[in-house]
């Protein structure tokens, strides 16, 4: 069994939302908690990282669908975003001024969901209804919204992982990040 499908078994099989980053407020776990609990799929919500707000978190989660992870290698990374079916991506303030951790799972052609953060490259990233779906910050209600959505329609999911990978690959890979550094240089050079 390879390990993708090992973590799918893991959890039964049920569809995977997925959250990894550090455990600290502006990151939005709150936000996501609170949407789990209004979420009407057959999922599991799997959190990764760790941080300050991690024994508080997993104190306050009554869930039993909700399963702190860890900290995870880089290779486990990659597996477990190949077997979510949403990257769940609920920072809120600008102090997430690009989200790596958003690319990531879109090369990973997984769909995401992100919250409007005013002054944020998240939202630059994640295009809404082209590569994933934007929601009202620290809107739990839409937020659980958009990820019953992304769970009950197979093809827009596949849409949004096409789409969420295909952006990855022309905007934020090495190669096109230096092509777009040396069309900047040689701008300013010509001033």
């Amino acid at each position: 069994m390879n390990h993708v499908n090992f973590i799918k078994s893991k959890y039964q099989e049920k569809k995977i939302v997925f959250f990894i980053g550090r455990h600290i407020e502006y990151k939005g776990l709150p936000y996501l908690l609170e949407a789990e609990k209004l979420v009407k799929s057959d999922c599991v919500f799997v959190v990764a990282g760790s941080g300050p707000l991690t024994d508080q978190l997993k104190k306050e989660c009554q869930s039993n669908r909700v399963y702190f992870v860890g900290r995870l290698s880089d290779q486990e990374l990659v597996w477990y975003h190949m077997a979510a079916s949403v990257f769940a991506f609920p920072s809120i303030t600008k102090n997430e001024a690009f989200g790596v951790a958003l690319a990531e799972a879109m090369y990973c052609y997984t769909p995401v969901v992100t919250f409007t953060i005013p002054g944020s490259g998240v939202n630059w990233v994640n295009l809404n209804g082209v590569t994933g779906i934007e929601c009202p910050n620290r809107d739990s209600k839409a937020f659980a919204a958009a990820i019953d959505k992304i769970l009950s329609d197979n093809n827009l999911a596949k849409q949004y992982a096409d789409a969420g990978h295909q952006r990855v690959v022309e905007n934020f890979t090495i190669p096109k990040m230096m092509e777009r550094m040396n069309e900047v240089y040689k701008e300013l050079m010509s001033l």
